[in-house]
């Protein structure tokens, strides 16, 4: 029950009972009941939130994997096109090649001593 208090040694118990006994008197058991239930109810509550992330990443899986099929599919309905097409096979692939963003290396600089380094090659 006080998992979330590990650091408490018997004194400072001690000194919660005390106090608990002082505020609460008779209704202690009452109170401690009451907090009890309160606790249960958190964690519950944060157990169906984790069941619930759970859950969305379940279907944010489907969800990818699903529209990965459909473009699977509709690549493999392109076929075919291109067989009868070849001239607009070449334009939607150079189109395609023009929507993605370039690769870009970092030049190199032979030094003379046989390794190569990355970096920019020496005016001359």
């Amino acid at each position: 029950m006080l998992a979330f208090l590990p650091t408490l040694g018997f004194q400072e118990m001690f000194l919660l009972i005390v106090l608990g006994v002082m505020l609460y008197g008779r209704n202690l058991p009452e109170v401690g009941r009451k907090f009890g239930r309160t606790v249960s109810q958190l964690r519950r509550g944060m157990h169906e939130f984790k069941a619930q992330m759970d859950r969305d990443e379940s279907l944010r899986e489907l969800r990818d994997t699903v529209r990965d099929t459909r473009d699977e599919v509709r690549r493999a309905g392109t076929i075919p096109r291109a067989l009868t097409d070849p001239a607009q096979a070449v334009r939607d692939l150079a189109n395609q090649a023009m929507k993605q963003p370039l690769e870009t290396e970092e030049p190199t600089v032979d030094d003379g001593s046989g390794d190569v380094k990355p970096g920019t090659p020496p005016h001359a």
